[in-house]
């Protein structure tokens, strides 16, 4: 269901754009992730996260030279340890992006962005053993509101950035003692194209 409700926003929007819009622009970033937040320690009930790989596009109508707004998707891939074993977490973030431009004639190009939408950690499935007797966690899915501030600098097209997605609160079973918060900051290089509407 959320694929299809992705894939409709991302039609509407570049259908809406190329009607009504000066320009759209298309980004694709890489880049490394640092957990952070109170869920993430390695004291029993939390996470032992250390890090991993973050991803991420945005397609956005630049409805002036200097703003512009769309649609973002954002993954993080989390190595740490969920109970004593080294697994992989997810973490997404899927919304609404906004984005200004300071100086959009010139070469370099610093820039900030705000995103705001669904934030959701994905856990894998792990076992637990204490003494003699090894429970099962399986994988289980929390979800919280997400808000991501950006900034960066902007080179012909290539950019490099930091986004930090501020911890939101998550209650899941198992993996969490009641509700816990996780943020990622990502240190990210990109590149942004883009199609003139004129």
């Amino acid at each position: 269901m959320k694929k299809v409700l992705f894939t409709m926003a991302l039609c509407l929007s570049i259908g809406l754009t190329s009607i009504y819009g000066q320009a759209v622009s298309v980004a694709g970033q890489l880049g490394w992730a640092v957990p952070g937040g109170d869920g993430v320690s390695d004291e029993a009930g939390d996470l032992n996260l250390d890090g991993g790989l973050t991803y991420g596009l945005d397609v956005l109508y630049h409805f002036h030279e200097k703003i512009g707004a769309g649609i973002i998707f954002n993954r993080s891939v989390l190595a740490g340890a969920g109970g004593g074993d080294i697994d992989l977490f997810g973490l997404r973030v899927i919304g609404a992006k906004g984005l200004f431009t300071l100086r959009p004639d010139e070469n370099f190009t610093p820039f900030a962005g705000l995103s705001i939408g669904l934030a959701q950690l994905l856990t894998p499935e792990y076992s637990v053993t204490v003494g003699t007797e090894t429970t099962v966690v399986e994988e289980q899915t929390g979800s919280t509101f997400a808000i991501m501030p950006e900034a960066g600098l902007s080179f012909k097209g290539v950019y490099l950035s930091a986004q930090y997605l501020i911890p939101g609160k998550y209650e899941i079973d198992q993996v969490f003692e009641g509700e816990k918060g996780l943020g990622v900051l990502g240190i990210n290089i990109g590149y942004r194209y883009v199609f003139d509407m004129d």
